[in-house]
């Protein structure tokens, strides 16, 4: 009875560590599962951006230009204006750097709205949702000024070849003012060519794939169909649409709309290869500063506007 009596645990606190360490008694271990990774909530998961958000930021254009109206009126006037608005109302519809100004501003809204909307909707940044990913723009820098400083070259060989209009829209603003054709040379080198690709190249041309690419998950096409109908449809449209956009500055002629769509070509090929908008925004910068750089030496730095309506 006392050898029986031994071999049990003869306290609580005896009960308490066999049961905390059962390899003492030759049990084994039970192992335990691994920890699921965290998975994102269900309003971030999917391809994103869709053909929904794409909506929704070409939307936010309508309060982006209420707003960017509003605070660039209410800046000129505190700054320029101060004691005669109707003034300023004039010239904001009528000189050329107070338009840009206004662009500027609305775009900068744009971004503002564009990033506090989808960080709502989709549980992360705006630039993680578009791929933004600075660091390949970063790294790769040389190589995409390069390719943008070819193309523009490229456009301006192409360009002996169609007709092009003698004094578009866009040069007679620039003949307007030096200051104007200087901010215009910055805005286009920077505010604008980041804007345009994150609507064109990071909503527009990633919804339509991702379009395809819903296509594929549901069984309805397969890989080899979006590679070779759903990505050349889908860059084929965000081209026609972003020349579109510039109609206007070209007077709607066919000739620098079939160059603007080449450039859009390119840049959604480096959209797509280096799946980063930042590398689209370098080559375009790049192509754009070529644009400015031929007319900063035609008209010896913006100093003889003139030479531009000969």
């Amino acid at each position: 009875m006392n050898a029986e009596a031994n071999d049990q645990p003869e306290t609580g606190r005896e009960l308490e560590n066999q049961h905390l360490f059962p390899e003492n008694n030759g049990w084994t271990p039970v192992e335990t599962a691994p920890l699921e990774p965290v998975r994102l909530p269900a309003r971030a998961t999917g391809h994103i951006p869709n053909l929904g958000h794409a909506l929704v930021f070409f939307l936010l254009l309508v309060p982006s230009f209420i707003g960017g109206y509003l605070l660039s009126f209410l800046l000129l006037l505190a700054i320029l204006h101060p004691h005669n608005p109707h003034l300023l109302v004039e010239r904001m519809g009528r000189e050329f750097r107070y338009a840009i100004t206004l662009q500027a501003v609305v775009y900068g809204v744009q971004w503002v709205l564009a990033g506090i909307v989808f960080w709502l909707w989709w549980g992360r940044s705006l630039a993680q949702g578009v791929h933004w990913r600075s660091e390949e723009a970063r790294h790769w820098f040389f190589r995409l000024a390069v390719l943008g400083l070819a193309t523009g070259l490229a456009m301006t060989l192409i360009g002996n070849f169609v007709p092009m209009p003698k004094t578009p829209p866009i040069l007679q603003d620039l003949t307007k003012s030096q200051l104007g054709a200087w901010l215009m040379m910055i805005f286009g080198i920077t505010l604008a060519p980041l804007t345009e690709e994150l609507a064109f190249r990071g909503f527009l041309l990633m919804s339509l794939v991702n379009f395809f690419r819903w296509l594929q998950r549901r069984g309805a096409i397969d890989e080899a169909a979006v590679r070779s109908v759903g990505i050349p449809i889908s860059i084929a449209v965000t081209s026609l649409a972003f020349a579109m956009v510039h109609s206007g500055q070209v007077s709607h002629s066919w000739g620098p709309l079939l160059l603007i769509g080449m450039v859009s070509v390119v840049l959604c090929i480096v959209r797509l290869a280096m799946d980063s908008v930042a590398a689209g925004v370098v080559v375009h910068a790049a192509y754009n500063f070529t644009l400015f750089a031929a007319l900063l030496v035609q008209t010896d730095g913006f100093r003889h506007l003139q030479k531009l309506n000969g």
